[in-house]
């Protein structure tokens, strides 16, 4: 029993070592399998690690230039708007002083004016009918008038002012000559004719007109303050007329209406400016004195 027993164990231990020989490459086989398996998903790992690093650095570059786009933008707006900004309050600043030294110094004024204008005269239809005298050229409508007068305040009307204006203006057309045929007789120079006398044919208007003068555009643009237009609805004129017509009438009543516009200067001393106007009325028999004139004028202001 005890011989069966040694070698029973023993065979028992042979076969285990043979089992064990036998498994070992089974156990190898698997623990390589798991080890390639292990780091094949290290490898994929660190590849997913790698990608999401990439992933990273490419968001964060975007935002790295994201935030120098915002920071040269914010730059640029910090070195440009500010400018214009301050130029336009700059400029606005210096429109307010000048408006107000303007209303100061207008306020000093009692808003009157003496004027001097001359410019260029259109006769609505040529001078043809004179009673002693035949024009030059019996076609010819133009001309040029000088005259001069004073604007005298009224009234004040929504910040504008209401003007008197009175008048004198001189208008000449064109040149004439005398159409006698007269003759002289006497031993010394038998029927001889009188020389053809010279003249000039001109009117001489005196007129009395409302005027309204806007003085308030600098409430519209500070820069058109010193800009001053102004309108006559209609004004009363007494025209002398030569030479005589053949109704030997040279008087005559008529009526204006006109527009202009003028500038300041000097402190509003001064005025330069430019009008235009129409003047008519009733005809003398034979002869129609309706006319256009235009032209500029200075203005004295006080």
């Amino acid at each position: 029993m005890k011989i069966f027993g040694r070698r029973g164990g023993r065979t028992s231990w042979t076969v285990f070592a043979l089992l064990l020989l036998l498994s070992a490459p089974l156990f190898f086989l698997f623990i390589g399998n798991a080890e390639a398996q292990t780091r094949s998903e290290l490898n994929q790992l660190k590849q997913e690690l790698q990608a999401l690093r990439e992933e990273v650095q490419t968001k964060n570059d975007m935002v790295k230039r994201m935030q120098q786009r915002l920071e040269a933008l914010e730059t640029k707006i910090q070195a440009e708007v500010p400018r214009p900004v301050e130029e336009k309050m700059t400029a606005l600043k210096e429109e307010m002083k000048t408006e107000m030294a303007a209303k100061t110094e207008t306020s000093r004024l009692s808003g009157g004016q003496v004027f001097f204008k001359g410019g260029a005269v259109r006769m609505e239809h040529p001078r043809r009918n004179s009673l002693l005298t035949v024009q030059d050229d019996p076609t010819k409508k133009d001309g040029w008038q000088v005259g001069g007068g004073v604007d005298l305040p009224v009234m004040t009307i929504f910040n504008s002012t209401l003007l008197g204006e009175i008048y004198v203006e001189y208008i000449q057309t064109q040149h004439t000559k005398g159409d006698s045929a007269a003759t002289v007789e006497g031993p010394t120079a038998p029927n001889k004719k009188l020389a053809e006398g010279r003249g000039l044919e001109n009117i001489l208007t005196v007129g009395i007109a409302p005027k309204f003068r806007f003085d308030n555009l600098g409430s519209i643009r500070p820069w058109l303050a010193p800009y001053r237009p102004w309108i006559i609805p209609v004004g009363l004129t007494f025209n002398v007329n030569t030479p005589v017509s053949k109704a030997v009438t040279n008087i005559s009543v008529g009526g204006v209406t006109g527009i202009g516009i003028e500038r300041l200067f000097w402190n509003n001393r001064v005025s330069l400016g430019v009008d235009f106007r129409y003047y008519w009325g009733p005809d003398i028999p034979d002869e129609n004195l309706k006319h256009f004139t235009t032209g500029g004028y200075v203005g004295l202001n006080f």
